[in-house]
């Protein structure tokens, strides 16, 4: 039995700093460059397993998913997404909760969604003036937060859009911080009693809602929306309330969390990549000219979505997915044993030279119909097998019309000569995302 390579003491002491600045993904690239693609880092409680590349994606999703489990693994998003939650639930639970859940994203459910992505998408641009200059990580999250909470619940509750943002942040917040950084204690005046207090204002909100709908009846025509059809359920079976608002809130945070530090990315990419800017204008004008896209315009744009794809291999949202082993598997000649927290990495794997060619290279082209296809696990920003994220599709749908809209209505330019990601749940632009807008297109 070989065990995975150990991380020096030392180099323990000297990336120990960095992680506390933020600078994961940076560390993980040294450790993956140094020690290889299996590393066994950290001590006691906070030990685990390092694993990279294509194939350690598709050992931990799908070849021995088996030996893995997400719960434990998960319990820092527990602050924000509760205990019910799909990402944290495992076995018959998650099953079943999944089942419940993946009917409100069916595909024709969000491809209805496009008209509601492009109004609030056009709404946060109309402040993008000649002359403006802003944080397009700010404006664009604030755009996908609306979009969210409107896909959930539609009209009634799409004014809360703010509120439900404003409520959620300090569990985003939290959810952010290193294991050592964190103090689950409700006392009060802890930031985790703040989570708490918030959360609960949340789902006072949802629950106040759901009530007003069961006393009018489930309607699915009157409300085409992500909560009526958990609220509708499968073959007679549906959520219990406590599960309810647990994957109401999860898919809230995880909705415009994730996708808008995916469509801040987006801004800094075409900003700085004038050559692949050109190129997806070129697409756009060809195709849609300056209306809105339908699905189908968006489907007919393969280098548009490219750039999404491009901007998703470069900054997946979760830089790293972590498991726990709750059996022994072997990956590249090596032994994980049972009991090891594990971390796969989509960031590391997607700019792997092996995998990808000139990989730091941002190149829609890459996505061509007729480029050679991508090795299968090489491209993992939202997970794989059956645990994929069931919101892929949303998020992907969001992105494409922000590509769209940007190639049609501004002219801008990138004002940070360098971004730093940050985070460890989600990576977005150290210092957001400070852009001058040149002209109205």
């Amino acid at each position: 039995m070989t065990p995975p390579v150990r991380l020096s003491f030392a180099d323990h002491v000297r990336l120990l700093p960095r992680l506390a600045k933020g600078d994961f993904v940076g560390v993980m690239q040294e450790v993956h460059q140094r020690y290889g693609p299996v590393v066994d880092l950290g001590y006691g409680s906070n030990r685990m397993v390092l694993v990279f590349g294509a194939e350690a994606n598709e050992h931990v999703i799908s070849k021995a998913a088996d030996c893995f489990e997400w719960g434990e693994a998960m319990q820092a998003l527990v602050a924000v997404d509760g205990p019910t939650a799909l990402v944290v639930s495992d076995g018959d639970d998650h099953k079943r909760r999944r089942r419940l859940v993946q009917p409100a994203f069916s595909i024709k459910r969000v491809d209805a969604h496009l008209g509601l992505v492009v109004t609030e998408v056009d709404r946060a641009l109309d402040a993008w003036q000649a002359g403006a200059q802003l944080d397009a990580s700010v404006s664009l999250r604030d755009a996908i937060r609306r979009i969210v909470v409107r896909a959930l619940f539609g009209e009634q509750l799409g004014a809360e859009a703010d509120r439900f943002g404003e409520l959620l942040e300090p569990g985003l917040q939290y959810v952010q911080k290193m294991p050592q950084q964190r103090f689950e204690h409700d006392l009060k005046v802890t930031p985790y009693a703040r989570v708490r207090r918030s959360n609960r204002a949340a789902d006072e909100l949802v629950l106040a809602e759901v009530a007003r709908r069961r006393a009018a009846g489930i309607d699915e025509d009157a409300h085409p929306d992500t909560l009526t059809a958990l609220l509708a359920g499968v073959d007679g079976e549906t959520l219990t309330d406590v599960e309810l608002v647990d994957q109401v809130r999860s898919l809230m945070a995880a909705g415009f969390d994730t996708t808008s530090g995916a469509a801040s990315w987006l801004v800094v990419e075409l900003g700085r990549n004038p050559e692949a800017l050109t190129a997806v204008r070129a697409e756009v004008d060809e195709v849609v000219g300056d209306r809105a896209p339908t699905v189908d315009d968006l489907r007919a744009m393969p280098l548009t979505l490219g750039a999404v794809q491009e901007t998703l291999r470069l900054w997946p949202p979760g830089p790293a997915a972590p498991r726990k082993a709750i059996g022994r598997s072997e990956l590249h000649g090596m032994t994980i044993p049972a009991g090891r927290m594990v971390l796969y990495s989509a960031y590391v794997t997607g700019r792997l030279p092996e995998l990808w060619p000139d990989p730091e290279r941002f190149d829609p082209r890459r996505w061509a119909p007729d480029a050679p296809e991508p090795k299968p696990y090489s491209f993992v920003p939202f997970g794989g097998g059956y645990r994929k994220c069931l919101g892929f599709a949303l998020a992907t749908l969001e992105l494409q019309v922000m590509a769209v809209r940007l190639a049609q209505q501004v002219e801008w330019r990138n004002l940070a000569d360098r971004v730093k990601p940050t985070g460890i749940a989600t990576l977005t632009p150290k210092g957001g995302v400070p852009v001058e807008v040149l002209a109205r297109r």
